[in-house]
């Protein structure tokens, strides 16, 4: 028997319980050689993939705006397997595939808002999405701060109040918003501060939160909605006509409600609404 079989049949025994020593003695082999790990392989050579390596690599490069631990979270999602994160890390930096950091040292901020329960907090904002037909259009969006759920969206060509006054009313008749439970918090965009909006929210008994002048941050919700949006599906479309934007954008939507979540533990939106609507201890807001 050689002395790599040996090695190979002692590491199994020790696997099993037996004493490292014992083992080591009756194989007639060191210690140190049931413990030696493999060499790594030399600079600039990598190591052969295995099935889930290459699973990874697919996903990492089928979402090539995502982190680490998305890719790993997106993997074990398909693989129904636990995904290592530094496994991740390390294919992705061998091919390449990192993306940028994000800098350090973000600054608090006030008038926080402690959200706990569905239907508490929402943030809508609107946004340009160019399209060949019309040029501009503008999309209208809505995310339940609670479960990061789009409740409501709309593109149209133009971003008047109307087009904003008919997502929220939407968005509230399709969740049964209760008067008086719901605070709607948007920006100081013509569209969100006119006499229209204010008295459509006073009617519906929807609480109005503005966020303070050029500060995007009192939005983080939605402008990080509309940030992941326009790098995982607006720009690398070239959207012909505005039923195809509308077309494109709803896919999207619908695949995000079912995709994982870094701000929610990595479950997807879909998963913390259907425990929120199963859970018998939910709070019921006041009529």
């Amino acid at each position: 028997m050689g002395v790599s079989e040996r090695v190979s049949r002692s590491r199994a025994l020790v696997a099993q319980g037996r004493p490292v020593a014992l083992v080591a003695r009756v194989a007639g082999i060191s210690r140190q050689a049931i413990y030696r790990r493999p060499k790594r392989p030399p600079t600039g050579q990598r190591r052969p993939l295995d099935v889930v390596d290459r699973q990874i690599l697919e996903v990492a490069r089928a979402n090539p705006t995502d982190g680490t631990r998305m890719v790993a979270a997106l993997t074990a999602a398909e693989t129904s397997r636990p995904v290592n994160r530094k496994r991740v890390q390390r294919l992705m930096r061998e091919h390449q595939l990192l993306q940028p950091k994000r800098s350090e040292g973000r600054r608090k901020r006030p008038g926080y808002f402690e959200v706990t329960r569905p239907d508490e907090l929402w943030h809508m904002d609107m946004t340009s999405v160019w399209v060949a037909e019309h040029g501009w259009v503008y999309l209208n969006a809505i995310i339940d701060c609670c479960t990061r759920q789009i409740t409501g969206w709309s593109l149209d060509v133009r971003c008047r109040a109307d087009e904003a006054i008919t997502v929220l009313d939407h968005a509230a008749l399709e969740r049964a918003v209760a008067p008086g439970s719901l605070t709607l918090g948007t920006d100081n965009g013509t569209a969100y501060t006119g006499k229209r909006f204010r008295a459509r929210l006073a009617e519906l008994e929807i609480a109005h939160r503005r966020g303070g002048y050029r500060d995007p941050e009192s939005q983080a919700f939605i402008e990080s909605w509309f940030g992941k949006l326009k790098q995982r599906c607006v720009w690398r479309e070239e959207f012909e006509t505005l039923d195809q934007a509308r077309a494109v954008i709803g896919r999207y939507i619908e695949t995000y409600h079912h995709r994982p979540h870094s701000g929610l533990g990595y479950k997807t939106p879909a998963q913390v609404a259907g425990t929120w609507n199963t859970d018998p201890n939910r709070p019921i807001p006041a009529a």
